[in-house]
């Protein structure tokens, strides 16, 4: 337990550290900004005048409410992320409890919590870890309407009802499949039919499941005519489909080579993944055939005998999104993030029960996380300076203490830069009278121009504008 609340408050210390990186996170940040601002909780803006139709707004909401108490600050926006992936790990232990131990579940917590992806996205201001929570608690109803029975089977099933809602408020159609594909896949493997029927026969999972989702659906339709149509086509079917998809209206298409999910998966995954190559090959080799399975039927309690059925589960979980998105080339590193669980419950499994408490384990989450000290308090809000314009609005306002300056962007202004003048670029900062002024403008690495600038990051800078002089 001392080990999961170290990275809870390692994540927490460090989610003020690092500027607002484009285009990703400060998007996000932004259109939660305008959220507050606008006062409009119905549809998400990226402008003050043009609404946001690529997510559903559950995330959002999150990072607004927070925005709303706590002010608006990278902090603020971040925290709902840790929120979230609390609820994750918290799945996750209700998924094992009966199955593994203690000691395992804890330790599948911590594992869960240093996994590269898991940690960055619980902290960070995008979507994955909102899906990623809902998509693990879907999965957890669904182990524990395997291992009940009458009024508990009952209350399961409408966890998941539940549990499917919330998905469906953070990603549509496509959390729902990442969702139930890994249940379809357990039950059709593991012959579990009559728990599918069981829960789709319970009017309760219907109503619950449409009735928490379905309401801002259609009210985001009707306040916004088209949301639908955009959304269910173009976000979920020609995203993926059609490599360098011209359609998006809010980013642009990442043409990934084919099966690179795996890939990602690999690197998002690392320290169970590792564990898992070193470990299978050495129970092959060393203890020989049937090895394997073997210590997976032993990895649960002693009296228990579903170990085996929650390493097949777990293997869905893992390869229903790498089958999902290997023939799709519109991807990025985070599609990975609803395998995780199912890898880590894997690694957990495939590891002798007193080796969790060894000396060997805690040197290990001890060096995780120094590496992650590391990396997010020295390294990373380096980089992301780099990829921020807080720079650059920073040696705006320590120039213009008065932020009365004219400030103009010679191209379209990164969403950074919205969100850090709190949306004053959307109707331009023509500043008083008499003030200098300046502008940001792309400029190459090698350029003199960079010599006498206020601030850089990787490729614009801040200038004074001609014939004018910083204070």
């Amino acid at each position: 337990m001392a080990w999961l609340l170290l990275v809870l408050l390692l994540r927490l210390l460090t989610l003020p550290l690092l500027p607002l990186t484009d285009h990703t996170e400060a998007r996000y940040a932004e259109i939660a900004r305008l959220m507050v601002q606008t006062g409009d909780w119905i549809s998400p803006h990226i402008t003050p005048t043009e609404v946001f139709w690529a997510k559903p707004p559950l995330s959002t909401w999150g990072q607004a409410l927070s925005m709303t108490v706590f002010g608006v600050s990278e902090w603020s926006g971040r925290l709902p992320a840790v929120l979230w992936s609390v609820l994750g790990v918290l799945s996750l232990a209700w998924m094992l409890n009966g199955v593994m131990s203690r000691t395992q579940i804890l330790a599948a917590q911590v594992l869960l919590a240093l996994c590269p992806l898991f940690f960055i996205s619980a902290g960070a201001v995008m979507t994955d870890a909102t899906l990623g929570a809902a998509v693990l608690f879907v999965q957890a109803a669904w182990w524990r309407v395997l291992g009940t029975q009458g009024a508990d089977r009952q209350r399961a099933a409408r966890w998941l009802a539940l549990g499917m809602a919330l998905a469906l408020l953070t990603k549509g159609p496509a959390a729902a499949v990442l969702a139930l594909l890994p249940v379809f896949m357990h039950a059709a493997w593991r012959k579990h039919w009559v728990a599918v029927r069981a829960v789709a026969s319970d009017l309760w999972v219907w109503l619950i499941c449409l009735g928490v989702a379905l309401p801002w659906y259609v009210v985001a339709e009707v306040k916004t005519p088209g949301f639908v149509e955009y959304f269910v086509l173009g976000e979920h079917v020609m995203r993926f489909l059609q490599p360098g998809w011209k359609g998006d209206r809010y980013g642009f298409a990442h043409a990934q080579p084919l099966g690179i999910i795996w890939l990602f998966t690999w690197v998002a995954a690392l320290p169970a993944v590792l564990i898992l190559m070193v470990r299978l090959p050495y129970l092959r080799i060393k203890q020989g055939r049937g090895a394997i399975a073997a210590q997976i039927q032993h990895s649960g309690l002693e009296a228990n005998s579903r170990a085996t059925d929650l390493a097949c589960f777990a293997l869905c979980i893992t390869l229903a999104p790498l089958l999902l998105f290997s023939a799709a080339r519109n991807l990025i590193f985070t599609y990975a993030m609803t395998a995780l669980p199912g890898l880590v419950i894997l690694a957990i499994a495939a590891l002798p029960k007193a080796s969790l408490q060894s000396r060997g384990c805690h040197l290990g989450v001890l060096a995780l996380l120094l590496i992650y000290g590391w990396a997010f308090v020295f390294k990373l809000p380096q980089l992301s300076r780099a990829n921020s314009d807080l720079p650059l609005v920073e040696a705006y306002r320590q120039a213009c203490p008065a932020q009365d300056c004219p400030l103009s962007y010679a191209s379209k202004p990164n969403y950074s830069a919205y969100f850090y003048t709190s949306g004053r670029l959307y109707s331009g900062m023509p500043g008083s009278p008499g003030r200098p002024g300046f502008t940001v403008q792309r400029v190459d690495r090698q350029s003199t121009l960079r010599a006498s600038a206020l601030a850089c990051n990787k490729d614009r800078c801040l200038l004074p504008d001609s014939g004018s002089e910083s204070k």
